[in-house]
């Protein structure tokens, strides 16, 4: 008697799962892989969730073009559900509609160097501009750990850091495969930790302070920070 119980449970297992592998409603269209933290998370957009979401706002025709908003904005609906912000779904998408508003006003940061300028980009057009201070010897590419340069080429804010010592600031991804390989054939090391940032306890500084960091004042922080997200994009210029 207990095998046969057991029998037909794993039979209904099976069932269930080739179930749930022929509902289209599962199918698996965005989940976020970019890192250890967010494979943990193990949240995923289903076409399901795409259904409802283009059900509820009353979205129907072609959405081409525009699916892989929607799965981005589903996908922090769902971690606004997750994890426990007492948010309705209608809270959450309201939510998460503002947060991706906002998130698309900029998708490039620039500096330039020569000028101690920052450029807030939006498809090449210029949202904002912030003075910046840069490393105390900031002419020419960053060579190495300690060398006071500011790193010259494309990269990306890969993390941030809410309780900073200088305000708030966001990782620059310095050094990449090109710097690394530039200091290893000198013996050197290139460094590393280089950030955008605010002001060390909100002192007023010298022109050139950092150790090859860039620095805004903190309330142009303030404002870097309500416009640019994590991942966007920076290229630093001579």
């Amino acid at each position: 008697m207990l095998r046969y119980l057991l029998f037909l449970i794993a039979v209904l297992c099976v069932s269930c799962h080739s179930g749930a592998q022929n509902d289209p409603r599962a199918k698996v269209l965005f989940a976020d892989t970019s890192s250890t933290f967010a494979k943990q998370q193990n949240i995923v957009v289903t076409q399901g969730d795409l259904a409802d979401y283009l059900a509820y706002k009353k979205i129907t025709g072609d959405t081409t073009g525009q699916t892989k908003k929607y799965l981005k904005i589903l996908f922090s609906v769902k971690s606004i559900l997750k994890w426990g912000m007492k948010k309705s779904y209608e809270e959450a998408i309201a939510l998460a509609e503002e947060n991706f508003r906002r998130r698309d006003q900029v998708n490039k940061v620039l500096v330039v160097k020569s000028e101690r300028k920052m450029y807030l980009l939006k498809d090449g057009k210029t949202i904002k501009t912030f003075p910046v201070a840069l490393g105390p010897n900031p002419v020419g590419q960053k060579e190495y750990e300690g060398d006071g340069r500011t790193p010259e080429g494309t990269y990306t804010l890969d993390w941030q850091k809410w309780n900073s010592s200088t305000f708030h600031s966001f990782h620059i991804s310095y050094p990449n495969k090109i710097d690394s390989a530039r200091a290893k054939a000198k013996g050197l090391t290139p460094g590393s930790n280089i950030m955008v940032h605010g002001t060390s306890k909100g002192e007023k500084k010298k022109k050139d302070w950092t150790n090859g960091c860039v620095a805004l004042s903190n309330a142009d922080m303030a404002q870097f920070r309500e416009l640019v997200y994590q991942d966007t994009p920076i290229e630093i210029k001579k």
